[in-house]
């Protein structure tokens, strides 16, 4: 019951700000104008998850930050409510996503003025990786952190994808400081279902910056390694003894998310 609950709440307001979200960009048609309906959305559905769910999420490890150059986020992505914390910590953050959805008249506005790096899937590999290297240099730029999923789907609990290779490209040719970030927020919100589960604790950590003079492949190694491992110790903190069974089955296995 109380997912329901939370699912129609959810959604209905998800549904009302992104109208509202799609109003302030054509009238004002900045991306400045967007950020304080942003963070109103992911503050109010945190509340919600409080509220309503009686779940907790901890942030830990925000106010480690370094913010003496760019910042690139590489994290696990586990639930909807990764994207809900970006927009309470960071609603100016710049993000990957694919050029064929500014097709659609709403997602292309609204993809538009927040200036999201856009890449073309039928472009090939070299042209998606300078798209990518390009937007980021643009966004960090505009002095705005920039996030990548390098798994590039929402995960299960436990579940490992192949790592791309855009965050290294970006890493490697612009020398951001490089922040991975380890999640087991998908206990609370587990991926694409609707049954949430009430009462437990979630975390999101920001963990120590990864050295500054890494190669391209040590990078890939290293930010796959410090992720997944922290990603586990979080999960083994909060999944119960159930939850935590299948995680640890799908580790061992090495397992994807369809595997």
């Amino acid at each position: 019951m109380r997912s329901t609950i939370f699912n129609l709440f959810f959604y209905s307001y998800s549904f009302y700000i992104a109208a509202k979200l799609y109003i302030i960009a054509v009238l004002r048609g900045r991306r400045e104008a967007l950020y304080p309906t942003i963070k109103e959305w992911g503050e109010t559905t945190m509340r919600a998850v409080d509220i309503i769910l009686g779940a907790k999420i901890e942030i830990r490890g925000w106010e480690k930050i370094p913010r003496d150059r760019p910042l690139l986020f590489v994290s696990k992505h586990q639930s909807e409510l990764d994207v809900v914390l970006l927009a309470v910590l960071m609603p100016n953050v710049g993000a990957v996503a694919m050029e064929e959805l500014t097709k659609y008249p709403f997602f292309g506005k609204m993809m538009k003025t927040l200036d999201v790096v856009l890449v073309a899937v039928d472009g090939g590999p070299q042209n998606r990786t300078e798209q990518s290297v390009e937007g980021a240099q643009r966004t960090f730029e505009q002095d705005r952190p920039m996030i990548i999923y390098p798994e590039g789907e929402l995960m299960s609990l436990g579940a490992k994808e192949r790592y791309r290779r855009g965050a290294a490209h970006i890493y490697t040719r612009l020398r951001p400081r490089a922040i991975p970030v380890a999640t087991s927020v998908g206990v609370v919100w587990p991926r694409r279902e609707w049954r949430k589960n009430p009462g437990l604790t979630g975390a999101i950590e920001f963990l120590e910056p990864l050295p500054d003079d890494l190669d391209f492949d040590t990078f890939m190694a290293e930010a796959e390694r410090v992720i997944e491992d922290n990603t586990m110790r979080l999960i083994r903190e909060h999944a119960p003894a159930p939850m935590l069974a299948e995680a640890e089955t799908r580790k061992a296995r090495n397992a994807t998310n369809n595997g």
